[in-house]
């Protein structure tokens, strides 16, 4: 029989997915046949951290194909060609169909869902309808609180399925008991329930650097810490037994039950029901529109202006402020807290992509906390940046999130930044609006951009955009893989002054 396992969270960004991938691959190692089933997209997808083969398609009994599958060092990489959210909107028979076609994940011993990305109702569903559900929380303080707000909810909507804790980016297993003790002592007196803690898994650079090379940590550094931790898990959720109240571990009933529970109301705190409008995504017939809607305007996300030194501190801070581009900034900062040096000379890069991007990004920015006084005002701003795809020799159709700092420019300052920038091969120098000189580099296959402007107010502009959300992550590596060498930057829209 297949047990079924759901990765869920209360907050975004907690890593599930990592989780999920990693935690299947330990159970493959142990000799188990294993599925992920995850929703893809979103902001930090399956295919973001992974380099996957094209997918497979599964066909049911009646020759529908409504299951994707694509494998990965022995484990399956799963999702539905409807997503889970859009069932709500397909007739009787449809979903009739769809249930069927998703019965054949019955022949896994485990089957792992990742929940990023899934609707609220998609959510309460799949932990309700598991045996066990992993609740992942992170040292972050509204982790505990969103992960209890989530309990509450899941026992307003009849939760009885046996729930272990996972303590993620943790620096010790003390760190990792306290927050167990700080949710049970909430649960316990709100919810007359202790959640038990599964195990830990540490904090490590590792897991950001096979991120960059989009491989599994486990399967690149299977000596480092983060790997053994995940080795730990594997083994503690294999002496989990599902109790007698839980729900029965069958994949029939299992997406039966998800069927059922679309038609359901959801009930949350204050004897309200979830709207479903509301977190129910576009109808199916906007999916055959794709592509031929006008992009939206420029959106400004996110501004801060004052003291260089408080940069730092509302980088780190950001998700509280904007749940909307967390996930990005955090994996960015991440990526700027342990990115490594880059060689020293052109030839050491043969193709430009984003870790590339990222770690010149890196280095300028230690440049301007080095060489800015601290005292000094700058600028730091996010937006949405939508591209209409039509310039060949600019950045891919999508929506991208674009970083601007701006600092004051001083001499040396500028010089020490156009020595970084020389290091990278197809480096780009053009003059903008007002007579802006500009330096800008961008990935081999048009998917993110750095450029550095000097302005002739004597400030140095930093602009960074990369691909983000449910419309912009298209595969774009199968796509040339070069730029055109004499595009005209004079006035491009994307230079526009931040002012």
């Amino acid at each position: 029989m297949t047990r079924i396992i759901t990765i869920a969270s209360g907050l975004p960004g907690s890593g599930k997915t990592h989780l999920g991938i990693n935690l299947a691959l330990e159970l493959v190692r142990k000799g188990r046949n294993v599925a992920l089933f995850h929703k893809g997209g979103g902001s930090l997808s399956v295919d973001q951290l992974l380099r996957l083969p094209g997918q497979h398609t599964s066909q049911d009994r009646e020759g529908n194909i409504q299951v994707l599958r694509r494998g990965y060092q022995g484990i399956d990489l799963v999702s539905s060609r409807v997503p889970l959210s859009r069932w709500i909107a397909v007739d009787r028979q449809q979903l009739d169909t769809l249930v069927r076609a998703h019965e054949v994940l019955a022949g896994y011993d485990d089957l792992l869902i990742d929940t990023s990305g899934m609707t609220p109702r998609n959510v309460i569903a799949c932990c309700r309808l598991s045996p066990v559900v992993l609740l992942v929380v992170t040292p972050d303080p509204r982790s505990l609180a969103e992960t209890f707000a989530l309990l509450k909810v899941l026992q307003l909507n009849g939760f009885d399925s046996q729930a272990l804790l996972i303590a993620n980016r943790v620096e010790s297993m003390t760190q990792a008991n306290d927050l167990q003790v700080k949710l049970s002592v909430k649960t316990m007196q709100y919810l007359d329930r202790e959640i038990p803690l599964l195990g830990a898994v540490t904090r490590d650079k590792h897991v950001m650097q096979a991120q960059r090379q989009r491989q599994a940590f486990t399967s690149l550094y299977p000596e480092s810490r983060v790997s053994s931790d995940l080795v730990r898990l594997a083994d503690e959720l294999d002496n989990v037994r599902v109790g007698a109240s839980a729900h029965p571990a069958s994949v029939s009933a299992f997406w039966n039950g998800f069927a059922a529970s679309l038609q359901l109301p959801v009930r949350i705190a204050g004897d309200a029901t979830l709207d479903n409008y509301r977190e129910t995504e576009a109808p199916l017939e906007a999916e055959a529109m794709k592509g031929q809607d006008d992009l939206a305007t420029v959106t400004s996300l996110l501004r801060f202006e004052g003291p260089l030194s408080r940069l730092d501190e509302v980088m780190q801070g950001f998700s509280a402020v904007m749940r909307f581009v967390a996930n990005d900034m955090l994996v960015l900062h991440e990526y700027l807290a342990d990115l490594d040096d880059m060689p020293e000379h052109k030839d050491d890069w043969s193709v430009v992509d984003n870790m590339v991007l990222e770690l010149m990004l890196a280095r300028i920015l230690k440049v301007l906390l080095n060489e800015v006084d601290h005292r000094q005002q700058v600028c730091f701003q996010v937006e949405e940046c939508p591209v209409d795809g039509r310039d060949e020799s600019w950045l891919h159709r999508g929506h991208y999130i674009k970083y601007i700092f701006l600092m004051p420019g001083q001499p040396r300052t500028v010089e020490a930044i156009s020595d970084e920038l020389e290091r990278l091969p197809d480096l780009r120098h053009s003059k903008g609006q007002d007579g802006e000189c500009i330096c800008e580099i961008m990935t081999a296959v048009r998917d993110a951009c750095l450029s550095v402007v000097n302005t002739p107010q004597g400030e140095i502009r930093v602009n960074f955009w990369h691909l983000s959300g449910v419309h912009a992550r298209e595969v774009v590596e199968q796509q040339a893989q070069g730029v055109a060498a004499d595009r005209a930057m004079d006035h491009h829209p994307a230079h526009k002054r931040l002012h």
